[in-house]
């Protein structure tokens, strides 16, 4: 049995299913973009997805294959991948309760597939300085109360176990406080940014005093930013205590 993931998942060796971005006319592979040329040059981008032909031509070949999805994935690449799928025996699609940052890790982390539930019950991402319109656009998270969410304010999207809640913060300072008063457990945390590398570095000083060497930063998959909208911060709080 293969395991497949798309570009937006940063893991090794597993084959991928390949997403693109528009590039001065052009398109690049995700998976080929320098993080940091990327993120310095290019605010303004768009996926492309593979076409039908190219994704059947990689799926078919792999047979039977398991393709994990991130709880958030491109809709549309999960229409071709159902349809695909509706004609070609062998094929498992699995949704997982987990943003692509979190299912990155679990990949990475070596643990048993089986254990996938256990993980992303343990594993809470947060989104800093992103823009709700632009999150409801991409199908980050739905219309549903979104009158209530006070848009000037700094938000507080947080992933966890399939669920999105947004709650709004007077301050920077206040929303990281609430994310560290969340975490009552010894756990890992990871940041992953699209810029604002500045900000990052002094959120990171904050984590550090208070978790130590268990913190850790680099730049965010393109893909994400994409969908999340460049200039943001994911912060990834994995328990430790259930994983080892």
């Amino acid at each position: 049995m293969k395991i497949l993931v798309d570009d937006s998942i940063d893991v090794k060796g597993v084959e991928k299913i390949p997403l693109y971005i528009e590039w001065k006319s052009g398109k690049l592979r995700v998976s080929e973009i320098d993080r940091r040329s990327y993120f310095s040059l290019n605010k303004k981008s768009a996926i492309v997805l593979p076409t039908f032909d190219e994704l059947n031509d990689i799926v078919s070949k792999l047979v039977p294959v398991k393709i994990f999805l991130p709880s958030r994935p491109f809709s549309f690449l999960k229409d071709e991948l159902t349809f695909l799928s509706s004609l070609i025996d062998g094929i498992s699609i699995i949704e997982e309760k987990m943003d692509a940052v979190t299912l990155s890790l679990f990949l990475n982390s070596g643990i048993s597939i089986d254990n996938d539930i256990v993980f992303a019950k343990s594993t809470t991402t947060y989104l800093l300085f992103s823009d709700l319109s632009f999150l409801r656009k991409n199908d980050v998270i739905s219309e549903r109360k979104a009158s209530m969410i006070i848009t000037k304010m700094i938000n507080i999207v947080k992933f966890g176990f399939g669920r999105t809640v947004v709650k709004s913060m007077w301050s920077l300072k206040n929303a990281i406080s609430s994310i560290i008063e969340e975490i009552d457990k010894p756990s890992s945390i990871i940041l992953r940014y699209s810029g604002r590398e500045k900000t990052v570095e002094s959120i990171t000083k904050e984590f550090s005093k208070k978790f130590g060497s268990r913190v850790s930063s680099d730049f965010m998959n393109p893909a994400l930013a994409s969908i999340y909208g460049h200039d943001t911060l994911t912060i990834t709080v994995i328990s430790e205590e259930k994983n080892g």
